[in-house]
């Protein structure tokens, strides 16, 4: 499998087939004696920024960390709970359960719901 072209940037479909963001990371394990091995994808606006730059990624991660509990760092889905099924990668996750809904969630309760006419 060619990480990069086949993983990287590709849809995310979660366990009920919603749209779950795009993949911003890969994360490799690298183990003595083996070769390297998948072990996650990171889903998040912070690994997406940093690819470009670091500074605004941790400026990012500070106010990310507001959003709630668990937020301030990249969601990391372990490989084992993806499947490839073109022309998405599937989760066996529902992502209402996990933070990759947290900016909108949270732009939905700060300012949609607060416009009259929403």
């Amino acid at each position: 499998m060619h990480l990069v072209s086949e993983v990287l940037d590709e849809q995310l479909t979660d366990a009920r087939d919603r749209r779950a963001g795009r993949v911003d990371g890969i994360v490799i394990e690298l183990r003595e004696g083996k070769p390297p091995r998948l072990a996650y994808i990171e889903v998040s606006p912070i690994t997406l920024f940093a690819r470009f730059s670091r500074r605004f990624a941790r400026w990012y991660a500070r106010l990310d960390a507001r959003l709630g509990n668990g937020r301030g760092v990249p969601f990391r889905i372990p490989w084992t709970r993806v499947r490839v099924e073109r022309p998405f990668l599937r989760i066996d996750l529902d992502a209402r359960a996990t933070p990759i809904y947290a900016l909108e969630n949270w732009l939905r309760r700060t300012i949609i719901e607060r416009i009259p006419w929403s």
